[in-house]
Formats: structure tokens, sequence, C-alpha cells
């Protein structure tokens, strides 16, 4: 879990801060000014105003400064009614299949919605935006250029933290090679950000973009394509560095695989980018199972051996679906067919030592 928070302070500049802790916790750095900044802290939360910050700023001080800060949060309050009426983007070509995937920014304010069916399956997205507690259709629906054929736009989206950066992933792009496509936001508008990302090393039909994520800062992406390779499955990354996104090193592909894992079924970041989790339901006859890679410098490496929950009755389809916590020290594997259908849920940890 993580908490979106707003510092504020006269007492330390916190431009551009070269890092950030609020008590004890890192937190990535969103935006800043001189006086305030919006971080996301990952690990344990508490109320606002009740935990010591720390920042090390990037000019002035050569080492860490606490200063008198004051802390902003939205709070605990329980989920428990709806916010207004369903949301249903606009300028749709029916049957648009909204809803067939969706996210949300850290603070609950951005929302998107995808639909893959969009216009005859070429896909699109919607993006929808939060006041007091009216949402509202911010732009028009999300398109990406450069499609080919029925892209199935919107099959997975993901976003920033803040929500000023959005994915879009469509796996039937091209053949069904796939692909995904990165929007950002400037003030209430979208645009597109470079071209569609295809990643390299695929084989055949991957089906890239049927599972996508973003780091919190919005600069790391995950694609997933479980169809590479005739079923082995794969996952790309791909970093941006100012507005240019770049894949980053080979494709991902998790060692002790059995028969056709579909690895990249689904796809997940830890909110500072540099773990990534990537789950194969199709493993082992349908058990199932999931890989943790880590990155160093440029450099991902797989972190242990697949992950397999105990307890599983039957061909659970574990790694179905995949979530990871922000600090990426606790992962969640679902596996619907566990038990003749009944399904299941495992979490995983890091070992003791």
């Amino acid at each position: 879990m993580g908490t979106l928070l707003t510092l504020s302070s006269t007492d330390v500049d916190l431009t551009n801060p070269v890092s950030v802790k609020v008590g004890g916790h890192p937190a990535l750095v969103l935006s800043s000014t001189r006086t305030s900044a919006t971080v996301f802290v990952m690990g344990g939360s508490a109320g606002a105003g009740e935990l010591a910050v720390e920042v090390t700023p990037a000019v002035g001080l050569a080492v860490t400064a606490q200063g008198e800060f004051s802390l902003t949060s939205s709070g605990d309050t329980p989920i428990s009614q709806q916010q207004g009426a369903k949301l249903v983007g606009t300028g749709a070509v029916d049957p648009a299949w909204q809803g067939m995937s969706v996210a949300l920014s850290a603070d609950g304010s951005t929302a998107i919605v995808g639909g893959y069916g969009d216009d005859g399956d070429l896909g699109a997205a919607w993006i929808f935006t939060r006041s007091g507690d009216t949402w509202t259709q911010q732009g028009d629906k999300l398109v990406g250029t450069g499609a080919v054929g029925l892209a199935w736009q919107g099959e997975s989206v993901a976003l920033s933290a803040d929500g000023n950066t959005a994915i879009v992933g469509g796996h039937g792009d091209d053949g069904r090679k796939g692909a995904a496509w990165v929007f950002t936001r400037s003030g209430a508008t979208w645009t597109q950000q470079g071209e569609k990302l295809v990643g390299t090393g695929a084989v055949g039909p991957a089906w890239q973009g049927n599972s996508v994520a973003l780091s919190a800062d919005g600069n790391t992406a995950i694609v997933g394509g479980y169809g590479d390779d005739g079923g082995l499955g794969a996952a790309w990354i791909f970093a941006r560095s100012g507005t240019t996104w770049t894949q980053q090193g080979d494709k991902l592909f998790g060692t002790g695989a059995v028969g056709l894992a579909w690895q990249g079924k689904s796809v997940a970041l830890s909110a500072d980018g540099n773990m990534a989790i990537m789950g194969g339901y199709g493993d082992d006859g349908w058990e199932g199972a999931a890989w943790v890679f880590i990155r160093s410098g440029a450099a991902w490496t797989q972190q242990g051996n697949k992950l397999v929950g105990t307890g599983a009755v039957g061909p659970a389809c574990q790694g179905r679906s995949i979530a990871l916590s922000a600090d990426g020290n606790t992962a969640i594997l679902g596996g619907y067919n566990d038990d003749n259908d009944v399904g299941a849920a495992w979490i995983f940890t890091p070992a003791s030592p």
C-alpha cells in the first residue's frame, strides 16, 4: 500500500529534492515547487501531520535537512457508497465494451476506462476527473495513432500516481503482434507521447498490450504479451527519458516454466519501478505461476524461482491476475480456477534471512 501526500514548507526548499522520507518511509516525488511537493509514500501511512519528514534538497544543504512541514492526505474514510452516476464516455461507437479495464490515480481524482470494442474493435479509452463529488469526462476519447487493423486499444489501462500519464494496451494491433500507447496530460488536454510501444524480440503474434502497468512516476512501463513464442509469453519494459520512450533490456521471460505458461497475462510494477512481477496462468498444466524481476541500473534479472502457491486444488490458474504493493515487498496472485472454479488467491512476501 501507499499514500499520496502533499507537503508544504517555508523552511526547506522543496524544488526537485534528491530524496524525501516520510516517517522513515521512502517517498516518490511526483511534482514539486519551492514551497510544496506532492509525494507518494511507499509503505505504511498515518494521519496528516503525524509523521516526521526528511528532505535532502537538490541545492543548498549537503546533508539531510529536517524541517517544519504540514501534511495533507485523503484520509482513511471507508468506501461505502457510490459517487455519482455510472461513467459512460462520449464519442463511443458501439458496442464499445467500456469498463473492460479501469485504473485510478493514487489520490482517486483521475480515472481511466478502457473499451476495446469501440469502433469495430479499434478500441479506445476515456478519462474522467473528479471535482468535489462530481465526475466529468476530460477531453475526447483516447485513440492511439499508428494502429494497424483491429487493435483492441483499451484492453488494458494504467495511470501514474499523479494521473498525468496513461498507458493503453491493445493486443490485437497489427495481426495480434500487439502494442501499447502512452498519453500525457497538460492542464486538461491529453496527447499521445511518442509512437506506439512495440517490444523487440517477439516471436510470432505476441499479443503485446494484453496487460500493462506503470510506475508511480510514470517513467517505467511494463507491457505483457502472453501469446509470445506460441504461448510461452513474455513482457517488455520501457523507460521514459524526457518525452522519449525506449525499451529497457531484452524481453522478460522467467525460468522454470513448464509448457505454454502464458507469461505476461498479468503484470505489475512496484511504485519506484524497480521490481516487476509477471503472471503466467497456463504454467504446468494450468497450475499457474508468477515470476519476479528486479532492476539494477538498466538491467533486469529474475529474482529467485517462480512463485507457486501451496494448497491449490486442481489446475488453479495462479497468476491470471496479479498485484504488487508500492514497496514491492508483498505480491498477490489470483487463481480463479482453484478447487473447481471456487477460486483463490495467494500472498507472497520476501523470505526471512
